[in-house]
């Protein structure tokens, strides 16, 4: 075998493992692509709950009672603990993109 042929030879091999890793790549591209896409609709889903949450809070203030102020500050506790768990899905969501 001549030195031409063995140089022929190696350059084959190493297009062929590129060619290997390129397919792995654009594999990984792929699931990678459609985990972008899950999580979005996961913060697109969050974010909506915390504007339903919003909402009911706005809802809620408007129609309190001066009786229901003790029932009122319980609701609202509970609602900015819900839309703190959401920001925080949301933060974590966006620091794996």
């Amino acid at each position: 075998m001549s030195i031409q042929d063995e140089h022929i030879k190696r350059i084959e091999e190493k297009l062929s493992k590129l060619l290997c890793r390129l397919r792995d790549l654009e594999k990984d591209n792929k699931l990678l692509q459609k985990e972008i896409n899950n999580k979005n609709l996961i913060c697109e889903d969050l974010r909506k709950k915390a504007e339903q949450l919003e909402l009911g809070i706005n809802l809620h203030k408007a129609s309190e009672s001066d009786d229901s102020q003790i029932s009122r500050n319980a609701l609202d506790k509970k609602i900015n603990e819900y839309i703190k768990e959401i920001d925080r899905c949301i933060a974590l969501l966006g620091d794996q993109d």
